[in-house]
């Protein structure tokens, strides 16, 4: 009975053993080496200040114990520290992540040769008809800006005319170096994982890290019809100067620069929005949101592009994200008149100054004008139509980023047939900083219509008009303001009187 129990004992001591045996060389045998070059559902979330968030699926097919898996087609600008891996819901095995490592690959012929410093390479010399004549085998000592050190070990003549060298140093031979090949040597940036599997199986990674070299801007096209209605076309341009290029993409572009962190967690938010939002845009009238819905993404906003794009490298891609066809626009004339300050003016009795008057379009961001959307900053190329239907260029403005139901003034240029001259008539000190004005405008309008132009006077310090003319408003703290109607062909003087007191 005791040797029975004994047999037992043994027999079961014997398989613990061989199961620790088996189990400690599994873990002590070469990790399996795996090549990932596959990208599934790629999405980019790009902003406006050249980086970006880059999010995509890598299948993989890994073996029982560790694996290291090799990840091609990484951004060679990528933040290392802004990794983000985890594994896709849908996968059926979810490894252990042990470490990652990245490797820049060969970024030219210098760092390509310091990898093998130490190393026997072979430099093959030409002989004058411009074949290879002989071929000397060496180590490699260094490598920098005055070319590459040889030790050189063996030579061996080619054309069997060469004669032979002896063996030393060489700085910098003549020749072409030969490297060989290693196996594992990176020449492509890499991304490495140190993987543990509990079993061998299919597992789908979800990479997402933090690149530089990506950025965007946006841009508007506006053409002018009959003076009061603006088709507004906005632009965004996606300059790629990762070094990869980005096939079959989501994108998303991001007006405003937040901090890293919030790059990485905001691309669960930005994917889940977007997929939820696309059903509902389809029976919207909008025109804006039948191409983009802008979605807020903490204190910025996030503009996603409804089909998938692919953007090349070191390309620039054009993508529209909206257009009004019909936004009513109202031209205005504004003269800005030289500042009064209690100093005094160098002006008095000179000769009228003449100046020109702006031109700038106005419109509202309201969604029963069309608009209604969040509206980046850019660039606004203006056009008009003459009466052939032909686009003309009339100029460029900037339009600041302009939330909902708020105006929008778009300054491009002076008109040709409008401006004014601007005359001090009298100026008296009434006493230490306080300065007395009599000043008299004469606008011009050589226009076949009656114009209206804004007539602004600049103060600097606090002022007050005594007499006027014309009515006036308080534009600011620091100006005044009329709202003159001329005739066609025809010419209006204002006159007023002003006390400015220095602060």
């Amino acid at each position: 009975m005791i040797a029975s129990k004994r047999v037992r004992w043994l027999c079961g001591s014997l398989m613990l053993s061989l199961l620790a045996m088996s189990t400690w060389a599994q873990n002590c045998s070469e990790p399996a080496s795996i090549t990932s070059t596959v990208r599934e559902q790629i999405a980019l979330t790009v902003y406006d200040q050249n980086f970006a968030l880059v999010s995509e699926r890598r299948p993989l097919s890994l073996k029982q114990g560790m694996n290291e898996v090799a990840l091609l087609t990484i951004s060679p600008l990528l933040d290392t520290q802004s990794l983000l891996l985890t594994w896709d819901d849908r996968s059926a095995l979810r490894p252990d992540i042990i470490a990652h490592t990245y490797d820049l690959g060969v970024q030219g012929a210098g760092s390509l040769l310091r990898r093998y410093i130490g190393k026997t390479v072979q430099l093959i010399r030409y002989g004058q008809d411009g074949q290879p004549a002989s071929m000397l085998h060496g180590t490699l000592l260094s490598t920098d800006e005055e070319g590459p050190v040889l030790a050189a070990a063996e030579f061996r003549s080619i054309d069997m005319t060469t004669p032979p060298v002896s063996q030393g140093i060489y700085v910098n031979p003549q020749g072409t170096l030969l490297l060989p090949t290693e196996s594992g040597a990176p020449t492509l940036p890499t991304l490495r994982l140190q993987l543990h599997a509990p079993e061998t199986g299919e597992a789908t990674l979800q990479l997402s890290y933090l690149t530089s070299g990506l950025g965007w801007s946006a841009d508007y096209v506006a053409t002018l019809h009959e003076e009061n209605t603006l088709q507004l076309a906005c632009w965004a341009t996606l300059t790629n100067q990762t070094g990869l290029a980005f096939p079959n993409a989501r994108v998303s572009l991001v007006t405003g620069a937040p901090s890293p962190f919030i790059a990485q967690t905001a691309v669960a938010r930005l994917d889940l929005a977007y997929r939820a939002r696309v059903p509902a845009e389809r029976d919207t009238e909008s025109v804006f949101a039948r191409q983009v819905a802008p979605q807020p993404l903490g204190e910025l906003y996030a503009y996603p592009i409804r089909r998938v794009v692919s953007i090349g490298d070191a390309q620039q891609s054009r993508l529209l994200l909206y257009e009004a066809s019909r936004v009513p626009v109202k031209k205005r004339y504004t003269y800005r008149a030289p500042t009064l300050s209690a100093s005094g003016t160098h002006f008095i009795g000179k000769e009228p100054q003449r100046s020109s008057v702006e031109v700038a379009l106005i419109f509202e961001n309201r969604k029963e004008h069309g608009l209604g959307l969040p509206l980046p900053r850019g660039s606004v190329r203006i056009y008009e139509l003459d009466r052939a239907a032909i686009p003309r260029y009339l100029g460029t403005a900037e339009l600041p980023a302009t939330p909902v139901n708020r105006k929008v003034t778009l300054s491009f240029g002076r008109a040709f047939d409008l401006f004014g001259e601007w005359q001090p008539l009298r100026q008296t000190v009434v006493r230490r900083g306080v300065t007395r004005y009599e000043v008299q405008m004469t606008l011009h309008n050589a226009k076949g219509q009656p114009a209206e132009i804004y007539v602004i006077q600049p103060f600097s310090g606090s002022w007050q008009i005594l007499s006027a003319s014309h009515s006036y408003e308080r534009l600011s703290a620091t100006a005044a303001q009329w709202v003159l109607k001329l005739p066609a062909g025809g010419t209006l003087r204002l006159r007023f009187t002003a006390e400015v007191r220095s602060l």
